[in-house]
């Protein structure tokens, strides 16, 4: 063999060599960064999918209690299962879900929380979540539906994460009346709403009834705060029975014989002209006498002017001047008559 075919051969091995050699992957872990709830849920299904467990189905009153929670935690600017006024299961039944299990033990719900400095990058269950108690949110077996919510304030997110069973029939439980009628009338929470959905009360029409129109996620609990009425003083006024859930769009009598509020005084659009008076000021000090007017006036007659007496005089002097030549052919016609 010569040498061109052992060199052939040579480079021939190495190029096999190379081919099939075994190459090294570092593995690089999958990171999902997590800034909405249905990334949330999807991401929770993921772990439950690993181990053979079925999804969770979304359900509106979770995602709302959740939702509720990450913006109370962002208003607050900590992480925290405490909900103002009221209690987890009672907010979930209050948004109408079937909570089933012991309501008096709190049924069969739980949360995860977690607050984290820029959005969630999820490379796997997160530290804080890997406990068993965490992970029971999101492995139970016994859960059938689930919610999330994200909230952020500055640069911090706020997650989070509540799952629950609901009852076989899908109905609520008989307990669950008597569960949020045991919430406090006389309450210190007339603000407990501001994190579900805020109430806006409205006055009362002319015949002294007052109808409130149920917005999009309100609940009875919170209209009946809100109103500073109970529970059951709505169900009777609205026929609801011992059903707690209400519709988006349905009027609901709160009071009756309530008082209109007074009408706003008009302010009138004319202008008011206002006048100042003016006083002058003299440093001279006038002395007011008297005005006396006679009872009855006396009238001095005019002078007359001088013409009038040198003219009289003229007038005189001519008559006697006339009556003496007058006189004197009167004599002379009588003395000679011919």
């Amino acid at each position: 063999m010569n040498k061109k075919q052992i060199w052939f051969l040579f480079v021939l091995a190495l190029a096999l060599t190379s081919l099939f050699a075994p190459k090294r992957v570092s593995a690089q872990p999958k990171r999902d960064t997590i800034t909405t709830p249905q990334q949330l849920i999807n991401v929770v299904n993921g772990v439950r999918a690993a181990r053979g467990l079925p999804a969770l189905i979304e359900h509106s009153a979770l995602m709302q209690s959740a939702q509720s929670q990450a913006a109370y935690m962002a208003a607050i600017g900590y992480a925290t299962h405490d909900r103002p006024g009221t209690t987890y299961t009672q907010q979930l039944l209050a948004l109408g879900f079937p909570l089933a299990g012991e309501l008096s033990l709190g049924g069969l719900r739980s949360e995860n929380v977690l607050s984290s400095g820029g959005a969630l990058a999820w490379n796997g269950v997160p530290l804080v979540w890997q406990d068993a108690q965490h992970m029971n949110t999101m492995l139970a077996p016994s859960y059938t539906h689930i919610g999330a919510g994200i909230s952020q304030n500055g640069g911090t997110y706020y997650y989070a994460l509540d799952a629950a069973a609901a009852t076989g029939s899908g109905q609520m439980q008989s307990a669950a009346t008597t569960l949020l009628t045991s919430i406090p009338e006389d309450s210190n929470v007339t603000g407990a709403s501001q994190y579900i959905i805020p109430v806006e009360l409205r006055t009362a029409q002319p015949n002294g009834d007052v109808i409130h129109v149920v917005e999009y996620g309100q609940t009875l609990w919170a209209i009946a705060i809100e109103y500073q009425t109970k529970i059951k003083e709505l169900q009777a006024l609205n026929n609801l029975g011992d059903s707690v859930v209400v519709q988006q769009g349905q009027k609901l009598l709160v009071k009756r014989g309530a008082t209109q509020p007074a009408p706003a005084t008009m302010t009138p659009t004319s202008s008011i002209v206002t006048f100042t008076p003016i006083v002058i000021t003299s440093t001279q000090t006038i002395s007011a006498s008297p005005i006396l007017i006679p009872a009855s006036p006396t009238l001095t007659p005019a002078p007359e002017s001088p013409s009038t007496g040198t003219n009289s005089s003229i007038w005189v002097a001519t008559l006697i001047f006339a009556a003496l030549i007058g006189g004197g052919m009167a004599v002379w016609l009588i003395r000679d008559p011919d």
